[in-house]
């Protein structure tokens, strides 16, 4: 049903729900109809608005995801940027490249590899400095990265590791997750990116074990970031970190699907918009 047709269904409606009442109750009819006109216009100008909002809220949306495609493409140099319904939006990816900056990280951790890993490993090539491990448990999306990699002469900047799903316990529910067996347990991140498992495999909770299990390895000024973070499985996933880790820090950011920051030190919080 389109738009003008639901508009209309609904004044008509809120026109004939007080009408009748009026008219049932013996009001002169010239009155029944001032308020059976007054109570569909006022449903027409209601709902109106609201459509308009939201256009303009999807207008302002899509202006944002240009402005950080284009942005991110005009320093991407010959590195292809392309955008998939998977894939870290651009709007996104922009913002975890300014934190990037403001934190100073060097050592970034990866949950998941594409296209975020050859950006990222891009803006460190141009800084001179820093270093992406990508954890991947799709061996074949693994190798294709490590390709792309190695043609753009980023393999120095990055690495991606095939870290099989292994079940694990976190959270209070066990479920498969990467195994961790390639990292040393001393090595410590400035910055985590959580974008897999992927939960669309079935799994609405698949990203919950992230922070239980990379806690230690984050750095003393460290960052984890949750992406995808509005949808709903994420959203029940940010509220459980919260009740079990009082002593971090939290933000959401409404950036793209939504970005869950989780800080070891509060000040961080305010490199990001409010």
């Amino acid at each position: 049903m389109n738009r003008d047709l639901r508009l209309g269904l609904l004044a008509a409606v809120a026109a004939m729900i007080p009408g009748g009442v009026l008219a049932a109750l013996g009001v002169p009819a010239s009155f029944v109809v001032v308020v059976a006109i007054g109570s569909g216009v006022g449903v027409v100008v209601a709902l109106g608005r609201r459509w308009h909002r939201q256009a303009a809220a999807g207008i302002e949306a899509q202006t944002v995801h240009l402005r950080g495609a284009i942005g991110i493409a005009a320093t991407a140099g010959n590195i292809p940027t392309y955008w998939t319904e998977h894939s870290i939006t651009p709007e996104t990816l922009t913002l975890v490249q300014q934190l990037i900056a403001a934190l100073g990280a060097r050592r970034v951790l990866e949950l998941g590899s594409g296209l975020s890993t050859l950006l990222i490993a891009n803006a460190f090539r141009r800084a001179g400095t820093g270093r992406v491990l990508s954890l991947d448990d799709d061996g074949r999306w693994a190798a294709q990265t490590s390709e792309t990699l190695a043609r753009e002469g980023l393999a120095s900047f990055a690495e991606v590791r095939v870290a099989p799903l292994v079940d694990v316990t976190a959270g209070g529910r066990r479920a498969p997750w990467y195994d961790l067996a390639g990292i040393a347990e001393g090595d410590r991140f400035d910055l985590v990116i959580v974008d897999g498992p992927p939960a669309w495999k079935g799994d609405r909770l698949a990203r919950l074990p992230a922070l239980y299990q990379l806690r230690r390895h984050l750095s003393d000024n460290g960052v984890l970031v949750l992406d995808d973070a509005a949808r709903g499985g994420e959203s029940e996933i940010a509220r459980q970190w919260q009740r079990d880790f009082p002593d971090l820090h939290f933000r959401m950011v409404g950036v793209g699907r939504g970005l869950f920051v989780v800080s070891l030190r509060k000040s961080t919080l305010d490199l990001l918009p409010a």
